[in-house]
């Protein structure tokens, strides 16, 4: 259900992002990063692309990735609530 949420916001990476949250769900880590790095092709400055690549990461232990989609996610957003969600997570990983 989560995915449905990108489709009217992103038109141009909405199907990978609904592919990648499939994949994620089911475990596929790689297989959400890969489909994470399409729509982050297709639209640069994505914010959400950033933090699901971040949040991936982190579940497989890749933090200085993690680190940089965080950055990435925060760069490429101006919502207040994504922006103090990164640097909770840069924090965290950052302590590591």
């Amino acid at each position: 259900m989560f995915f449905l949420l990108f489709n009217p916001l992103y038109p141009q990476s909405g199907k990978y992002l609904e592919q990648a949250v499939m994949a994620m769900e089911a475990g596929l880590f790689k297989e959400a990063l890969k489909q994470l790095d399409i729509a982050r092709s297709k639209e640069p400055n994505n914010a959400e692309v950033y933090k699901l690549k971040a949040l991936l990461h982190e579940a497989i232990n890749e933090n200085n990735k993690a680190i940089t989609a965080w950055e990435n996610c925060i760069k490429n957003t101006q919502e207040n609530d994504l922006i103090n969600e990164a640097k909770i997570h840069l924090i965290n990983l950052q302590e590591y």
